[in-house]
């Protein structure tokens, strides 16, 4: 009895080693893009200064605007629908080549990372360790999730690009690859769930994060 319970609350699949190496690669890469990302702000501040400023004018704002004069329950669906939108275009560019989630997803998002928490610290607002404390609850989720969609995605276009190496067998095989990449969704929808239900709930009350302009 307790075996076929198990079994029932098991909807995902097992963790091969291959999706462990490339997860923990993916993790390796994030946290060296934080470092590059913070490390700009010693290298050359007005570049650092210029580029966070950008991003948060571009992407930032229209969040902030989104949200404005909504309670804890729409805010919590902005967040959740932006993140799960960024997940499945991780996943989407590895099924075409195995290398974009990298760049599109883990990379970009470290490298944002850094420059905020340098921006932060410049402009001596916000510690930086107060600054990364401040990610940690929702972060516990939300980065897992974004690791999984890049881990998900180079795995997936891995194999399709080797059936399309194999001739005659790419076309019957992506069916199967995008099934079995798929079957971790809903972990991804899970963790991304919860990140937005900590991020709109839980962090505002740990951490008074300055507002930014």
């Amino acid at each position: 009895m307790g075996m076929i319970l198990v079994h029932k609350l098991r909807f995902i699949p097992a963790f091969s080693q291959s999706y462990r190496m490339l997860l923990a690669f993916s993790g390796f890469v994030l946290v060296l893009s934080v470092a590059l990302g913070y490390g700009t702000w010693t290298a050359d501040p007005v570049l650092a200064k210029t580029a966070i400023e950008q991003v948060i004018k571009e992407q930032f704002m229209v969040l902030i605007e989104k949200m404005t004069d909504l309670g804890w329950w729409g805010q919590f669906w902005v967040i959740f629908f932006n993140n799960l939108k960024a997940s499945v275009l991780i996943m989407l560019s590895g099924a075409f080549l195995p290398f974009l989630p990298l760049l599109v997803g883990v990379l970009p998002n470290g490298f944002i990372i850094g420059l905020l928490a340098g921006l932060y610290e410049y402009e001596q607002v916000l510690p930086r360790s107060t600054f990364f404390l401040s990610l940690l609850p929702h972060g516990l989720f939300e980065i897992p999730a974004i690791l999984l969609a890049a881990t998900i995605g180079m795995i997936w276009g891995a194999r399709n690009w080797r059936s399309i190496i194999r001739a005659g067998t790419a076309r019957s095989a992506w069916g199967d690859h995008a099934k079995a990449s798929l079957a971790y969704v809903p972990l991804i929808f899970a963790l991304l769930v919860i990140a937005a239900l900590v991020e709109v709930l839980v962090t505002p009350l740990l951490f008074k994060m300055p507002r930014i302009t």
